[in-house]
């Protein structure tokens, strides 16, 4: 067997070494116990990863492609990330797993190396990362001593400052440091897969400010720089407005602040009476797909967001609904991908194969449907059918004993038009139909609103 270089990634592992290391994870589903380690970018000052909703969707994916989860995990890994995972990347995550056999393999069969002991504290403890340490750069520019732009040459750092693309929305770091209190705890109000964000303000206006936590390299500042250049250019009542940018030393992004939070927060509490009440919660439905339309059919190619789900559908003081965080927008139609993105218990049959078209974003937003309907999470571990849509078929309850009665008195009428669009929503991909035209979700939507419109002139 040929001793590889540390420094080789991972998605460029021999074919046959590849299938020996899936077949040591596929073992008691030590890719889980390996997926449960992994930090942002393989960086050691960085959050983990992967959540319990990345591996339910690595073994949805598995059961529906017929192949193993390790295999689809390691396509995953080796492919994402702003950083690309190398072996010895690798074999540092095994021993931090526990994962002995496979690390064992790795160093010994693959790095011509020795196993190295258990470690008593940390996974790295008797791990040689003298190869990884050439990887990272210092520099000495107190401005660019954050671990951000580690793989920045000093040219690189000065074509970023001088950066003139977003000159009349950049604003200084430090004033968004001050403006929080330094990002302290006590202006957290949320935490997502992209950052941390923040509330503070500019010119005495709330904001929401996005940290970004992720690790970048020139390659990954110009896609950073790509998708604000999007949602710049994507001005509607119901997206989410862009306000500002920093990035002078971290890369962060302002928004407009939404006094309801989002509406995943607000279908969530456990009061007896919802603060949005069933007319209410079709009017969200409506702004939401109004937004998406816009994305499908205002430029020359469609916006896919591939990320719809009540986490990102942010309310306003008018309980106005408007579509957030584009970070897995991608332009164009009918693509494939080797990688696979979202949330799973949001992905329509055919994201986990890579298969990116508007479709997506409508299967989505079928599922936001079916929570606004019963006002259920999109996935319980614990009930019946994890997921809300498996949930739903595997219970076969009428949508009478469905209807969240939170959200007031339903008219039944009004409630199984919506639960029937969420189904033709969710239907297999060539049965689903657009966001937009005379047949599509945002007609059939105008629809049942005119029945609510009709319903309101009587009852007055």
């Amino acid at each position: 067997m040929t001793v590889m270089d540390g420094l080789l990634e991972v998605r460029k592992m021999d074919a046959a070494i590849r299938y020996e290391l899936i077949s040591l994870l596929d073992i008691n589903e030590g890719w889980k116990q390996l997926m449960s380690v992994i930090t942002v970018d393989c960086s050691p000052y960085s959050d983990l990863k992967y959540t319990i909703d990345h591996i339910n969707r690595i073994e949805i994916a598995g059961h529906t492609q017929r192949r193993s989860c390790s295999e689809i995990f390691l396509e995953e890994w080796g492919t994402s990330g702003r950083r690309r995972p190398n072996l010895m990347t690798l074999a540092e995550f095994l021993v931090k797993a526990k994962l002995l056999r496979a690390a064992e393999y790795v160093t010994s069969k693959i790095l011509n190396g020795q196993l190295p002991d258990r470690p008593k504290e940390g996974p790295s403890a008797s791990i040689d990362v003298s190869i990884i340490d050439q990887l990272t750069c210092s520099y000495n520019s107190e401005d660019f001593r954050s671990t951000f732009y580690v793989n920045l040459s000093c040219s690189d750092i000065n074509t970023i400052k001088n950066n003139k693309r977003f000159s009349d929305i950049e604003v200084p770091y430090k004033y968004l440091y001050d403006n929080t209190d330094g990002f302290s705890n006590s202006c957290l109000i949320g935490n997502g897969g992209f950052g941390k964000v923040y509330k503070g303000s500019i010119n005495n206006c709330e904001v929401a400010i996005k940290r970004m936590n992720k690790v970048f390299d020139k390659k990954d500042f110009d896609q950073y720089l790509k998708e604000i250049e999007i949602v710049i250019k994507c001005k509607h009542e119901n997206l989410l407005p862009l306000l500002a940018i920093s990035c002078d030393v971290e890369p962060c992004v302002i928004y407009e602040f939404m006094e309801n939070g989002s509406l995943l927060d607000c279908l969530s509490l456990k009061d007896e009476v919802s603060i949005i009440d069933w007319m209410l919660r079709l009017n969200v439905a409506s702004d939401i797909a109004n937004g998406l339309v816009y994305l499908h059919t205002n430029f020359e190619n469609p916006i896919i967001h591939r990320d719809i789900k009540t986490a990102n559908i942010l309310l306003n003081s008018k309980f106005i609904a408007k579509i957030g965080d584009f970070g897995l927008t991608r332009v164009g139609d009918h693509t494939m991908t080797s990688v696979v993105f979202g949330t799973s218990a949001y992905m329509s049959p055919e994201a986990f194969r890579g298969d990116i078209s508007v479709k997506m974003d409508v299967f989505s937003f079928g599922i936001v449907l079916l929570e606004l309907l019963t006002g259920l999470p999109p996935y319980d571990k614990s009930r019946i059918g994890c997921d809300l849509l498996t949930h739903i078929y595997e219970i076969e309850r009428p949508i009478n004993e469905l209807l969240d009665k939170r959200a007031g008195c339903w008219n039944l009428n009004i409630g199984i038009k919506m639960y029937e669009l969420a189904i033709l929503c969710t239907t297999n991909k060539s049965q689903r139909p657009f966001m937009h035209g005379q047949e599509g979700v945002l007609e059939l939507l105008k629809n049942i609103h005119s029945t609510c419109d009709h319903l309101k002139i009587n009852n007055y």
